[in-house]
């Protein structure tokens, strides 16, 4: 399961660091549905789109972006990160995607998924900081990588994804389950 996730995370990570994103796609039920419905046709794109941008040099590659930063704006580097999915040749394929699975544009699949990575995220870190059960060690180091994620998450975007928790879990659960059947099996000694 943490495989999985790590997996499904760094997608949308990914997605992030390698796409524009634009603040005109709030989060809704439909839109949440509408990107778990994507996700498996868009994650091996976005390993492709991964491996393009590596192809790149340093100075081409969009910036990284970073969710401690206080200037943390996806929209400010919405203009790099097009730039260099055009440099490899990537923005067909996420288009693609984004309409087959009920999207208008690549900018609309792209702020859902960055609106449902940043609000998980947040979720996640406040349940750790909130557990009394977690060593004070790894709340710091959650600190560390996230800063105050919390923060940047609209009530909006909280209010869908805790509707919409148990599908999430289901859907990652299944993800597991997918990954699992596709791992080859180590034979018992």
């Amino acid at each position: 399961m943490r495989q999985i996730m790590g997996r499904w995370l760094a997608g949308l990570m990914l997605a992030l660091v390698a796409l524009a994103v634009q603040a005109d796609a709030p989060l809704t039920d439909e839109r949440l549905d509408n990107l778990l419905g994507a996700m498996d046709e868009l994650q091996p794109v976005m390993e492709q789109v991964s491996q393009r941008l590596a192809s790149l040099p340093e100075d081409e590659r969009p910036p990284r972006l970073d969710p401690r930063a206080k200037d943390f704006d996806p929209e400010a580097m919405a203009e790099d990160m097009a730039e260099a999915l055009e440099k490899v040749d990537a923005d067909a394929d996420v288009r693609r995607v984004a309409e087959n699975n009920g999207f208008d544009s690549v900018e609309e699949l792209l702020e859902v998924q960055a609106r449902v990575m940043m609000g998980f995220l947040a979720q996640t870190q406040e349940a750790m900081m909130n557990n009394p059960n977690v060593p004070e060690q790894a709340r710091q180091k959650m600190k560390q990588q996230f800063g105050n994620i919390a923060d940047k998450v609209s009530d909006n975007d909280r209010e869908v994804l805790e509707r919409n928790k148990q599908k999430i879990m289901e859907f990652m659960q299944a993800q597991a389950r997918k990954q699992q059947q596709k791992m080859p099996q180590q034979p018992a000694n």
